[in-house]
Order: C-alpha cells, then sequence, then structure tokens
C-alpha cells in the first residue's frame, strides 16, 4: 500500500508541478522578452535550496515522526502556492519572486523525507526498480502536464494551471494521510551530528567521498554537467523565441525532452541494473556533450535529435546516483548526506543560470552550446579512458 501510494501521489504532485512550470516559464518570457528574467527567476529559487539543503536533511534525519513532518511541509508549501498563483494572475513579478522563496523553502523538504522513507520501508533489493518507478512516475506526469499546456496555450489563461496545480498539490497531501510509517526511536548512538550551515555541508560531503574515493569523479563530473544544464529553460526558450521564433516550440521542447526521459526511466527500470550501475553513468556521460553539439546546431531536425539524447541520458546519471547514496550511506544520515551532496552538487548552478544567458546575449545560443559541448567532451574523454568511472559504484 505504501508503494502504491507513493508513486500515485509522485505521479499527481509531477503533474501539477510540471503545468505551472511550464505555464510560469511562457509567462515571464512573454512578460519581459528576455532570457535574463527566466534566469533571475530561477536563480531566486536556487539559493535557499543550496543553503538550507544540509539543515533540512539533518532535521529530517533527526525527527521521529516523519510522515508529520512530510504533511506539515506540504501544508505551508499549499499555502505559498496559493499566494503565487494569486501574484501570476495579477502579473506582479517581485511579489512572484518573493513568495516563491517561501514556496521552495517549504517544498524543500519533500524529497530529503522521501528519501528518507524509501530506505525506512523499503528492502535494499527494492531500490533499483522503486527510483526508476518514481523516474518514471514524474516523467509520465510532465509529459502528459506539456502537453495540456502546449494544446491551450493562448486559448486559457495560464494562470488557471497554477490553481490547477494547487488543487492537486492538496490531493497528494491527502493521499500521504494514509502512508503507514512508524515512529523512529532515536538514542544517542542513531542520532545524526547536527549540521546547520552549507559549510557543514561542505564538511559532509568531503567525508562522504573520502570514505568513497569511487565517488569523487562521478561528483566532480556532474558538478561540472549541473553549471552547463542549470540554464536548459533558458536554453529552450530561446530556441523557440529567437531561433525559430514560435513561442509554442517551447511546450514541444519540454514534451519532447520529458517523453525520452521517460524512455531512459523505463530502460532503468526494465533492464537489470545489478553491477552495472558504472556503465550506465559512462554513457550518460558520452552522450551529454554529443547531445549539446547537435542543439547547438540549430537546425531543427539535429535539435530534435540533440533532446532526444538530452533526454534518454540524464535518467541514466540521476538514477544511478539516486541508488548510489541510498546504499552507500547509514540509514540514520541519508537524508542529511544525500540533500548536502546534492546541495553542494547544485551550488555552482547562478554561474550558468545567470552567466549563460548574458553569454547568448552576446554569442548567440548556437556557440555557447556548442563551446559547452566540446569542453564536456574533453573532460569525459580525460575520466573515461583514465578509467576513473569504477565498478566499486555497482551494488554489492
Amino acid at each position: 500500500m505504501n508503494r502504491k501510494i507513493i508513486l500515485l501521489t509522485q505521479f499527481i504532485l509531477s503533474f501539477g508541478g510540471g503545468m505551472s512550470n511550464i505555464a510560469l516559464l511562457t509567462l515571464i518570457t512573454k512578460w519581459f522578452v528576455s532570457a535574463n528574467y527566466v534566469g533571475i527567476y530561477s536563480f531566486c529559487l536556487f539559493v535557499p535550496r543550496v543553503l538550507l539543503a544540509t539543515y533540512i536533511g539533518n532535521q529530517v534525519d533527526q525527527t521521529k515522526n516523519l510522515k508529520r513532518l512530510l504533511l506539515l511541509s506540504m501544508g505551508w508549501t499549499a499555502f505559498f502556492m496559493l499566494i503565487v498563483t494569486g501574484s501570476v494572475i495579477l502579473e506582479f513579478f517581485w511579489w512572484l519572486v518573493i513568495w516563491s522563496l517561501g514556496y521552495e523553502i517549504a517544498s524543500s523538504y519533500y524529497l530529503p523525507i522521501l528519501t528518507r522513507l524509501l530506505v525506512e520501508l523499503f528492502a535494499r533489493a527494492e531500490l533499483s526498480k522503486l527510483n526508476a518507478s518514481l523516474s518514471t512516475a514524474v516523467t509520465s506526469a510532465n509529459l502528459f502536464s506539456g502537453l495540456i499546456v502546449t494544446l491551450a496555450m493562448g486559448v486559457v489563461n495560464l494562470g488557471i494551471f497554477l490553481a490547477l496545480d494547487l488543487g492537486l498539490y492538496l490531493l497528494g497531501l491527502t493521499l500521504f494521510l494514509a502512508l503507514k510509517v512508524e515512529l523512529k526511536v532515536l538514542n544517542e548512538s542513531q542520532s545524526v551530528e547536527s549540521f546547520g550551515s552549507l559549510w557543514n555541508g561542505v564538511k559532509v560531503v568531503k567525508q562522504l567521498l573520502r570514505k568513497n574515493r569511487y565517488l569523487a569523479p562521478v561528483f566532480y563530473l556532474a558538478l561540472l554537467f549541473n553549471i552547463v544544464l542549470a540554464p536548459q529553460s533558458v536554453y529552450f526558450a530561446e530556441l523557440a523565441h529567437n531561433v525559430f521564433y514560435d513561442l509554442k516550440l517551447l511546450g514541444l521542447f519540454n514534451t519532447l525532452f520529458v517523453s525520452v526521459f521517460l524512455l531512459g526511466s523505463l530502460f532503468y527500470r526494465v533492464v537489470d541494473v545489478r553491477l552495472k550501475i558504472h556503465e550506465y553513468i559512462s554513457a550518460a556521460s558520452v552522450l551529454v556533450p554529443v547531445a549539446f553539439s547537435l542543439i547547438g546546431s540549430t537546425v531543427k531536425w539535429l535539435v530534435y535529435g540533440g533532446i532526444v539524447l538530452l533526454g534518454f541520458a540524464i535518467p541514466l546519471y540521476n538514477i544511478s546516483t539516486r541508488i548510489i547514496l541510498q546504499t552507500k550511506i547509514k540509514k540514520d544520515q541519508v537524508a542529511t548526506v544525500s540533500n548536502s551532496y546534492y546541495a553542494l552538487l547544485n551550488a555552482p548552478q547562478p554561474v550558468g543560470l545567470l552567466g549563460f544567458p548574458y553569454l547568448i546575449s552576446l554569442c548567440g545560443l548556437s556557440s555557447i552550446l556548442l563551446g559547452s559541448a566540446v569542453l564536456l567532451a574533453l573532460v569525459t574523454m580525460v575520466v573515461l579512458l583514465s578509467k576513473q568511472i569504477s565498478s566499486d559504484l555497482d551494488l554489492e
């Protein structure tokens, strides 16, 4: 029953979130006709996600009642979502940004709580297929939500999609009321060291990489990829608005991306990945620079091919990393360490979110994408030829 509740709720939350995300990006692009404002909005949401990640993960590991914490955080998220919806309808951009910060902080509890719940509720052998199923649920929801927004654009006020997202979120909250979770009993030997700052998050990740040295190449390669991939929404918006001169293509690009992302997730779900995790990470590392080179060509059919490769590669990397962290970290530290890992991994994203839109305005989208492709290809080649992606990453 817990598995069904988690998968169904994940689908519902992702469906609503997918609609509101595309609607927001489209509205901001239409309001200002500039990629810079999309970057500013994304950056403002990024800051609390990184600075508070270790503190939030530690709170999750220390709490005795995961279900209560989950419902409380979702309640606050729904409250902020209501105000954000009103800000969009009234077209108050900076008001939207301010209240979106509150939304981001409240919603940041969801992922570490879900991560902790997975390792508490399910056996280690189930985690591989369960994570792939969750990824499939997320991408399926994003696929359908993208199609709906694309078809309704120009016919329906885009603010309506945020209101629908709020309703679906409340439905997901209601479903989680039926989740069966035992209260944890924490004693002194089980308690997690208290962390409350980004610097302590750095300390946590340093300890993780020192104890598991084979994780370091995966982490640093992903660090570089994240900088380049951070402004993905900006790339798609620029392609639609300033390369192909059709803003409706933004929805099509997102739909194509999540469709292939779904195939990648299903591929991971169907194929037996035991003892093969390092191979999937290697394959994903090669596909990303190839995808960027195709998207940077600005030839429409090559752009579509690049989006396909990018969409297929990312779930291979993401699911593999999630499984590695869930199986290599102690249960009573999994939320703190994994949240710190992703926070530090995402910390350089402002370079991409703020710097890349500026560089695009100076050099053009094609030059930036092709230059990024060359850089990523060179780094990947060095990592793979030196055999830094180790089989130690595989499940035991």
